[in-house]
Order: C-alpha cells, then structure tokens, then sequence
C-alpha cells in the first residue's frame, strides 16, 4: 500500500482507475476502483450512467404516526378487496444466468472532507 498525500483533488484524480483503500475519520474504511475526485466527492466503482450510494447521507428517518384510540377499525367489505392473481412464469426469482461480476461492490461516493487516508493498493 502507498499513501496518496497531500489529498487535494488534482493530486487524487491523477489515480482514477486503480484500487484504492479510502479510510474515513470514523475509521470505516472502503476499497474500490477510484473512478472521479471532484466537486468534493471521492466516487469508488462508479460507470456511466450508475446510480452511488451517498455515505453523508446516513440519517434515519423516523415515522411519526398517531396513536388510534381503542375503537376498532372498520374493515372494507368482502367484495371490495382486490385478489391476488399469481403467475409463475415468465417470472424466475433465481435466475442463475450470466450476470456481471462486481468484485468491489457498487458504485459509492464519498465525502472528501470526511476522509483522513487514502492508500493506494498495488
């Protein structure tokens, strides 16, 4: 492993496209293939296209509902509920077919300013 230093974007974009080992100042550490520093961002395994998982945005949402009183809920009447229609095929929840094959996880972006190292791994 060899440190990445200083870790200032133009100094990190200069490893796009090779792993890298990102250790957070909480201590989590994340490995993938850098793939773009910029606008603040580390983003790890990202393609064209792809959809990241956004680590700075950690916060649980939490539901708020009301308590109903002791009264019972009124149920919809027999006729009024829909019924389920199964169908086993075309549908194959265990498709075992040609998939692709990401050895390092999906696509993920990083705060730049939450990271304290940045190794690269050779």
């Amino acid at each position: 492993m060899e440190p990445i230093y200083p870790l200032h974007e133009d100094v990190v974009n200069r490893f796009c496209g090779y792993p890298v080992c990102v250790v957070m100042n909480d201590g989590s550490r994340h490995v993938g293939i850098l793939s773009s520093c910029s606008g603040g961002k580390v983003l790890l395994n990202a393609e064209a296209g792809e959809l990241e998982a956004n680590v700075t945005q950690t916060q649980p949402t939490v539901s708020k509902k009301k308590k109903s009183g002791k009264g019972k809920k009124e149920l919809p009447p027999k006729a009024a509920v829909p019924q389920a229609q199964t169908q086993a095929y075309p549908y194959d929840p265990y498709y075992y077919g040609p998939r692709p094959y990401y050895p390092w996880g999906g696509a993920l972006a990083l705060d730049f300013a939450l990271v304290a190292f940045l190794f690269l791994l050779l």
